[in-house]
């Protein structure tokens, strides 16, 4: 089978990124939860959009060195690999952040990969599976292109993506409380934990 995985939030784990940043975000309460939706709405409620849309360019960009893998990414990726099946990447992120300091997010993300997607040394991911695409658009015409089996994603809104490949099986990615089944499409199956992904290192 061929594996699609989405990146952000998918892949890497930004909560310990966050948290360093954090420290970073001026006159912030010490009670504001130091999370992505506890800073957001912080600065939203304090009229600081633009500190907002900074932080997130920051956080996609020099920020990622603080940003882990979701515990047991790389174990289950390698046992998908160990199964026969090809993985590949293919995410969504602009080019560079729309406000603050012009980072290339590309190639943090790249940087970010070259680090951390490592077992025994030697690189999960190879190059020419990894496809970082500036539009929802285009990831989800890439996806149908590369005939993922599966797609992997915690983004509900490309899986429900009217290009979406119908014959691709989707796996909406949601560590945190999820909601009432009756709340998503019938044909998308939801995980807490890549732990929970150890069947598809066995077909």
């Amino acid at each position: 089978m061929i594996i699609g995985l989405d990146f952000d939030n998918t892949i890497v784990c930004y909560d310990e990124a966050i948290e360093q940043l954090a420290t970073e975000v001026p006159s912030l309460p010490p009670t504001t939860p130091k999370t992505k939706l506890g800073i957001r709405d912080y600065l939203r409620e304090q009229d600081r959009e633009t500190e907002w849309t900074e932080f997130q360019g920051k956080l996609y960009g020099p920020g990622m060195v603080h940003a882990r893998p979701f515990p047991a990414a790389l174990e289950i990726i390698g046992a998908m690999q160990n199964a026969g099946h090809t993985t590949v990447i293919v995410s969504h992120r602009s080019k560079h952040p729309y406000l603050g300091p012009k980072y290339d997010l590309h190639d943090s993300a790249r940087q970010w990969i070259t680090k951390n997607l490592v077992i025994e040394g030697n690189a999960l991911i190879s190059e020419h599976d990894i496809h970082l695409n500036e539009t929802k658009d285009a990831k989800v015409e890439l996806i149908a292109s590369l005939q993922c089996d599966v797609f992997i994603d915690d983004l509900v809104d490309i899986l429900t993506h009217v290009s979406f490949p119908p014959s691709t099986e989707k796996l909406w990615f949601s560590p945190g409380a999820l909601p009432h089944k009756h709340d998503l499409p019938q044909n998308i199956r939801m995980i807490k934990h890549w732990n929970e992904l150890t069947w598809l290192s066995n077909t």
